[in-house]
């Protein structure tokens, strides 16, 4: 088996930290390594930190910031510490399926893409996810998987904010871009597929993200909206007409904007309807659809 590097960023969350660790340890893929960076938390953190470095010699690589630096500068600090063939992230406050590493490895190794991926489910309650977390998958199941290309990932993220690609390559890139507010997950995502080609998405849900609105979160704040505009600088080049007129569609959404009935038929996206679809419900009816 190839080593996965799981990387985990974190700050005063120990008991989320917990459940995120725990279904780490969980995967039915046995060749992990768990690196952790501390974000100067104040709470517990490195306590609980401790008791997993003495119950799993070895399997823990524990960095701690003694400032706040952001969560991309974390997450870099981990790849840099890195040992894996391949690399994989986690938040906090998210989980995994057991069987999502030994699906991404698989997927990776049978395609040969740029980057594997699986679908994912928001949460605000455990409960709602209890039962595809509990759901076990043959490998035939594990094995379905659609192409996800470069054009399709320019309109939207459609790969979520983890990934699994080689270790090597995240290095080659320079890691996430720790000049982004925000976005920065679709940016590296972005820049992997543009120099390895198609990626991979498993068809099931094997990643749920904690949606919890009472903690604040980038895609609740302004920090959204600038890695948006930042995020269309960059990838300018990249993008067609209609993927430029979606992403100012995406932003209308964001910044809960009801322009003029002229700049929205300006913007028209065929190829990312969607967002138009909500711009004119959002202008008409005033329903903001996330």
């Amino acid at each position: 088996m190839a080593l996965v590097s799981v990387y985990i960023p974190t700050r005063n969350r120990s008991a989320l930290l917990r459940r995120a660790i725990d279904s780490v340890l969980a995967q039915s893929y046995a060749d992990i390594e768990v690196l952790v960076c501390d974000e100067a938390s104040e709470d517990d953190t490195p306590e609980v930190m401790a008791a997993y470095i003495e119950r799993f010699p070895g399997k823990f690589t524990y960095l701690r910031n003694d400032t706040p630096q952001g969560a991309c500068r974390a997450r870099n600090r981990c790849i840099e510490h890195a040992s894996g063939t391949y690399v994989t992230g986690l938040d906090d406050d998210d989980f995994f399926h057991p069987q999502r590493v030994e699906c991404l490895v698989n997927l990776y190794e049978t395609h040969a893409p740029s980057f594997a991926c699986t679908r994912f489910r928001y949460f605000q309650n455990e409960d709602q996810v209890a039962m595809l977390r509990d759901r076990t998958y043959s490998p035939a199941e594990l094995a379905k998987a659609d192409k996800l290309t470069l054009p399709a990932q320019l309109y939207a993220n459609h790969a979520g904010n983890q990934v699994l690609t080689e270790l090597s390559r995240m290095r080659e890139l320079g890691g996430f871009d720790e000049a982004m507010p925000s976005w920065q997950d679709y940016d590296m995502w972005i820049r992997l597929a543009a120099r390895y080609g198609t990626a991979v998405r498993s068809r099931h849900l094997l990643s749920f993200v904690d949606d919890d609105r009472s903690r604040a979160r980038i895609r609740n704040s302004s920090k959204r909206a600038e890695g948006s505009e930042r995020f269309i600088a960059k990838h300018a080049s990249l993008m067609s007409a209609d993927q430029q007129r979606n992403h100012r569609n995406i932003q209308f959404v964001m910044n809960r904007e009801r322009p003029p009935l002229g700049e929205i038929a300006r913007n028209v996206s065929l190829g990312g309807y969607k967002s138009t679809v909500k711009v004119l419900i959002h202008k008409f009816f005033g329903v903001a659809l996330g």
